[in-house]
């Protein structure tokens, strides 16, 4: 090995306990802040069933709306059709 691997080497085994206390701690945050996300997300659907749950139920009076088709041309041009075998 050259000898900057091994000086590089020598340093992190005078500084291994700092190195993994810093590597804990950083995984450590990685998943609270994963679990602080899925906490936040299943409090939003929560909420969202919540609100569909005791939304008021819309008025029954409402009317449909109607519209008027004229199909007489469709009709026309159906009757003007002839099968051929």
């Amino acid at each position: 090995m050259s000898q900057k691997k091994v000086d590089a080497y020598k340093d992190y085994k005078k500084n291994r306990k700092e190195i993994l206390k810093k590597e804990k701690r950083k995984q450590k945050f990685e998943i609270g802040i994963a679990a602080l996300i899925c906490a936040a997300f299943v409090a939003w659907f929560g909420f969202s069933v919540y609100q569909k749950a005791t939304a008021k139920p819309a008025e029954t009076n409402t009317k449909a709306a109607v519209v008027e088709v004229n199909m007489t041309d469709y009709e026309e041009f159906i009757s003007g059709l002839t099968m051929n075998y």
